[in-house]
C-alpha cells in the first residue's frame, strides 16, 4: 500500500472521492418502499425526536384544553350559583309577602268585628337593647291617633300609645317595666293588675290567695284601667305562688310576641260594651 500511495494526501483524497461517490449513489438507490436510502436513514434518525415532539405537543394541547374547560365549567357553576341565589331570594320575598297578606287579612277581620274604630299601623322602629319596652309606629296624630290609645294585634293586646307626632307614634309595650294593665282571669273572674318585667312573661298582682288559679287559664283585659277595652286576650297563666299576706303572684306568658311585632291596630275609640 505504501508503494501504491506515494503520500498521505493521495490516500485522503481517494477516501474523500469514494465517500462522495457513495453518497451520490446512495441518494439514487431505492429501498423496498421506494424511498431513497439517504432519506430513509434521515427519517430513521429524526423519527424518535418527532414522536417525542408530537407526544409533548399533544400533552400540552390536552392540558390547555382541560384548563380552558375547567375555567368554562367554573364560570358556568358560578353563574348557576348566582341564579340559584336570585331564585331563592325571590321565593323568600314571595313567601314573606304571603305571610304579610295573611297577617293583614287577620287584622282586617278583627278590625271588622271590633266595636272600636281603629287604624292599621306598621312597626317601623324600636330599641334592640330594650326590645320589651317600646316600638315606633308609622301612624300619628294625622291619622287620629292620641295618647293612651290601645294597641292590639291578632294575638291580643300589645300596649298603649305613649308619645304622638304628626306621622308617627311610640307604643309602650305591656312587657315594659313601667306598664300596668287591668286584667281578669277568664274562669274565676278574679281581677288584678298585670305588670311587665322586661320579658315575654309578666306577673299579675293584687289577686287574693283564696282565688283558684289554674295553669293554662286565659287572662283577659278587665277594662277598669280605662285604656284597654274589656275582653281582649292578654296571655296564659303559667303558675301562681303566695306573695305576701293574703295575696298571690301569678306568672303569665304574654300572648303577643313582643319581639316579633310587625302590623298592629291602634284603637281610636273606647268600647261601648
Amino acid at each position: 500500500m505504501r508503494h501504491f500511495f506515494k503520500s498521505r494526501k493521495e490516500m485522503l483524497f481517494l477516501l474523500i472521492v469514494l465517500t462522495g461517490h457513495l453518497l451520490v449513489i446512495s441518494s439514487q438507490l431505492q429501498t423496498n418502499t421506494s424511498t431513497p436510502l439517504l432519506r430513509a436513514w434521515t427519517m430513521e434518525f429524526i423519527l424518535p425526536f418527532l414522536k417525542t415532539t408530537m407526544t409533548s405537543t399533544r400533552l400540552l394541547s390536552n392540558v390547555w384544553n382541560n384548563y380552558i374547560q375547567i375555567r368554562f365549567d367554573k364560570k358556568q357553576f358560578e353563574n348557576l350559583k348566582k341564579q340559584q341565589a336570585i331564585y331563592q331570594q325571590t321565593l323568600i320575598n314571595y313567601e314573606e309577602q304571603l305571610r304579610k297578606i295573611n297577617r293583614i287579612d287577620l287584622l282586617a277581620q278583627i278590625q271588622t268585628n271590633l266595636k272600636n274604630s281603629s287604624v292599621k299601623a306598621s312597626v317601623i322602629g324600636g330599641d334592640r337593647h330594650s326590645g320589651y319596652r317600646s316600638r315606633v309606629l308609622d301612624k300619628g296624630s294625622n291619622s287620629g291617633i292620641k295618647k293612651n290609645s290601645a294597641v292590639v294585634n291578632v294575638d291580643g293586646i300589645v300596649g298603649r300609645i305613649l308619645h304622638v307626632s304628626h306621622n308617627s307614634s311610640v307604643v309602650q309595650l305591656i312587657s315594659d317595666l313601667d306598664s300596668g294593665v287591668g286584667v281578669l282571669l277568664e274562669k274565676s273572674r278574679a281581677q288584678g293588675v298585670l305588670k311587665g318585667v322586661g320579658e315575654q312573661t309578666a306577673y299579675i298582682d293584687y289577686v287574693s290567695i283564696n282565688e283558684k288559679t289554674v295553669p293554662g287559664e286565659r287572662v283577659l283585659t278587665s277594662g277598669l284601667d280605662q285604656i284597654y277595652p274589656k275582653g281582649f286576650l292578654v296571655g296564659i297563666v303559667l303558675s301562681a305562688k303566695k306573695e305576701s299576706g293574703t295575696l298571690q303572684k301569678i306568672e303569665v306568658s304574654l300572648s303577643s310576641q313582643m319581639q316579633k311585632l310587625e302590623e298592629v291596630l291602634i284603637l281610636t275609640k273606647e268600647s261601648t260594651g
